[in-house]
């Protein structure tokens, strides 16, 4: 799997910024101070120079070897840390253009925005439990460290969302912006997970990607259909009654969902991987108060 992303859309990313719940009347009151030129506590990044900037902060062993000016930025510890998990789950494969690849650009998209508005960005793929984590840095090379955990994902196991919530409240010490990417066509079973969050202040997104064919089944006849989870398998006439009846469980599960997060506040966002990219950055995640 390549996550890799247009030149000119990372470009036009750049211009957007993530927005705290704080700033849209919501529950989360951590820090998000953005980072500015000058003495704070660690270094970020480096920018080019414009005018009026204190001239004590170019990089002048920098200038030496490009013949241009830089300037180092430093970030805040009271800035927002931006928590990626990402589903890591035998389902994320199905679809003809595969839900894990469209959910790996879309945290590659979401990791390169955050780090460009020198938030710290951190990576936990997750599937019955979290596998791994990236803690969140500042600095463009972590997107090459989150391009490389995306691109060497291994798939398994069922998503058990309650203990992968609970895990990472567990191994994480500060609030931030999580934001979970993943199928979610798993057991409902997480309001525990949530809860804790919540009580720490996190501020919680959810981004649902499916396969068109997860949203509205075609075809029929005699099939085999495979749980890529579990392994268990069976044969069915997919007829008109079958595929309505699915249609019905799906829509039923998706109410559970929606009924859920919106009762805790969390946004979702259900996004068909025919979706383009940037559609859902700069029309969905903006239209929701996510971006701006």
């Amino acid at each position: 799997m390549r996550p890799l992303l247009d030149e000119a859309f990372l470009r036009r990313l750049s211009r957007l910024r993530f927005l705290a719940k704080s700033q849209r009347g919501g529950r989360l009151t951590g820090h998000h101070v953005s980072p500015r030129v000058g003495m704070s506590i660690e270094f970020a990044d480096y920018r080019e120079y414009r005018p009026g900037d204190d001239l004590r902060y170019v990089d002048w062993n920098l200038y030496g070897r490009l013949e241009k000016l830089f300037v180092k930025t430093f970030a805040h510890e009271s800035d927002l840390p931006v928590y990626l998990l990402v589903d890591a789950s035998a389902s994320m494969q199905l679809g003809g253009s595969p839900k894990a690849t469209y959910a790996a650009q879309l945290a590659l998209a979401l990791s390169y925005l955050g780090l460009r508005s020198m938030e710290r960005v951190g990576l936990y793929p997750f599937a019955d439990r979290v596998l791994s984590n990236l803690p969140p840095r500042h600095g463009m090379p972590q997107l090459g460290r989150i391009y490389r955990a995306l691109s060497d994902l291994t798939f398994g196991q069922d998503t058990l969302m309650d203990k992968v919530l609970s895990e990472f409240v567990s191994a994480t010490k500060e609030s931030g912006l999580v934001i979970v990417i993943g199928d979610l066509l798993c057991s409902l079973h997480m309001k525990e997970g949530l809860s804790r969050l919540l009580y720490r202040g996190d501020d919680i997104v959810f981004l649902q990607v499916l396969a068109p064919g997860e949203i509205e089944p075609q075809g029929g006849g005699l099939s085999r259909i495979v749980d890529v989870e579990t392994g268990k398998h069976v044969t069915l006439n997919l007829g008109r009654s079958t595929l309505e009846e699915y249609k019905v469980r799906f829509e039923q599960h998706q109410g559970e969902l929606r009924s859920l997060l919106h009762e805790l506040g969390v946004p979702l966002f259900t996004l068909p991987t025919t979706r383009p990219l940037e559609r859902v950055v700069f029309e969905d995640l903006r239209e929701g108060g996510i971006l701006r």
